[in-house]
C-alpha cells in the first residue's frame, strides 16, 4: 500500500537535483537586510517596491551585498492590528545571485517576526517546523532556510535583530519538477491528484489547519486558499500546502478558529479533506506512520523553540497519533468527516 501510495511522488522528486545552496544547510544563516522597513510597516502597500540590500557572509566568497528590492504580502499578518511587522518579499537581482548562497532564488519569502515579544520568535520557530514536517513527507514541498535577520532602516530609523526564515518561491519549485503553477480562481476538483490530496488533507488534520481550500482562491487572489497547485504536463493537479501561522501547531495568540465549520480553537482538530477511497486514506495513515520519528525528530528540536514550547507540541502531535493508531477513532474523526 505504502509503495502505491508514494509512487506518484517519487515520479515528481527530481527537486534535489536542482537544490540551490542557501537550502542545502539547514543550520541558520546571518542575514542584514537594508530598507525604509518602518515605512514599509506604516505604508504596507502591497503596489510598491522599497530598495534596499541584503547582506551576509558567503561560505566561498566572504562578506557579500546584494542589491533588493522589498514589497509586503498576505493579508491577516498585513493588519497593523495583528503585526507590528509586515510580511516580506526579496526581490534580488539574477545577475547578482549567479555563483552565489542565493544562486537560483532571485524571489523569495521572507517570514518576518510579527511583533517584538519573544513569544513570537517561538511562533516563527515551530511554523518554520511545520514546513520542515511536510518536507519529511514529501519531496514536493517548499525549502525553508531559519535566518537571523538584522533590519538596518535606511532612512534613520532603529535596527532590529529578530529571528525569521526564507521560503522558496513556488514558481522555482514548479520549475524544478517540470510543473506550472496553476493561476486560476478556480480548479476543478476532478483534476486533483487522489493521493496528493489525500495526504495533504491528513497533513493539514496533523497541523490543525482548516483555514485552507484545495479548489477555491481567497478574494483578490489566484487559487488556492493557503494552497498552491502545480499542474504536471498530464493535467494533474498537485496542491502545496504553505502559510502555518493560524494553525493549532503554532498556536499563535492572534489565530482565529474558523467560522462556519464550529471549530471552537484553533487547536480543535477537524479533518477537512474530501471523501475519498478509503484505501487512499489508508495509504496516507501509512505513510505518516512510517515517518513517525522522523516528525517527532522535528518536534523536539530546540534549536529554535523553548523546551516549555516543545512539551507542548509534543503533546498536540501525541493526539494526532492516537487517533491514528486507533481504527475506531480513524473512522469517526477521519473517515467519516470527510467533505
Amino acid at each position: 500500500m505504502l509503495r502505491c501510495f508514494l509512487a506518484s511522488f517519487l515520479l515528481l522528486s527530481s527537486s534535489q537535483l536542482f537544490a540551490a545552496p542557501l537550502f542545502d544547510s539547514d543550520q541558520q544563516l546571518a542575514i542584514t537586510v537594508s530598507g525604509p522597513f518602518e515605512r514599509i510597516d506604516r505604508e504596507r502597500d502591497k503596489e510598491q517596491e522599497y530598495p534596499g540590500s541584503l547582506s551576509y557572509n558567503d561560505p566561498e566568497l566572504g562578506p557579500k551585498t546584494l542589491d533588493a528590492k522589498f514589497s509586503v504580502r498576505g493579508n491577516f499578518r498585513l493588519r497593523k492590528d495583528i503585526c507590528s511587522h509586515a510580511q516580506l518579499w526579496v526581490n534580488l537581482k539574477k545577475s547578482q545571485v549567479k555563483g552565489t548562497l542565493f544562486a537560483k532564488q532571485d524571489k523569495l519569502k521572507l517570514v518576518v517576526q510579527c511583533k517584538d515579544p519573544d513569544r513570537y520568535a517561538e511562533y516563527i520557530g515551530r511554523e518554520q517546523q511545520a514546513y520542515r514536517i511536510f518536507q519529511t513527507l514529501s519531496d514536493l514541498s517548499l525549502d525553508t532556510r531559519m535566518l537571523e535577520v538584522t533590519y538596518a532602516d535606511s532612512e534613520g530609523g532603529d535596527a532590529r535583530t529578530q529571528i525569521g526564515f526564507f521560503i522558496q518561491h513556488q514558481n522555482r519549485l514548479a520549475k524544478e519538477n517540470d510543473m506550472t503553477v496553476f493561476k486560476e480562481m478556480r480548479a476543478d476538483k476532478s483534476l486533483l491528484n487522489p493521493e496528493r490530496s489525500a495526504l495533504v488533507a491528513l497533513y493539514m488534520y496533523l497541523v490543525s489547519n482548516t483555514d485552507y481550500s484545495f479548489i477555491a482562491a481567497a478574494p483578490g487572489e489566484t487559487c488556492c486558499h493557503n494552497i498552491k497547485l502545480l499542474e504536471a504536463p498530464d493535467g494533474g493537479l498537485y496542491p502545496l500546502p504553505y502559510d502555518y501561522d493560524s494553525t493549532g501547531y503554532v498556536n499563535t495568540s492572534y489565530a482565529e478558529p474558523a467560522g462556519g465549520i464550529g471549530q471552537r480553537k484553533v487547536t480543535q482538530r477537524m479533518y477537512r479533506g474530501y471523501c475519498a477511497p478509503e484505501e487512499l486514506t489508508a495509504g496516507a495513515i501509512e505513510h505518516f506512520q512510517a515517518n513517525r520519528d522522523a516528525i517527532y525528530a522535528i518536534v523536539e528540536d530546540t534549536r529554535f523553540v523553548t523546551e516549555r514550547s516543545v512539551k507542548r507540541t509534543r503533546k498536540f502531535v501525541d493526539k494526532f497519533y492516537d487517533v491514528l493508531d486507533n481504527p475506531k477513532k480513524v473512522r469517526r474523526e477521519i473517515i467519516e468527516e470527510c467533505r
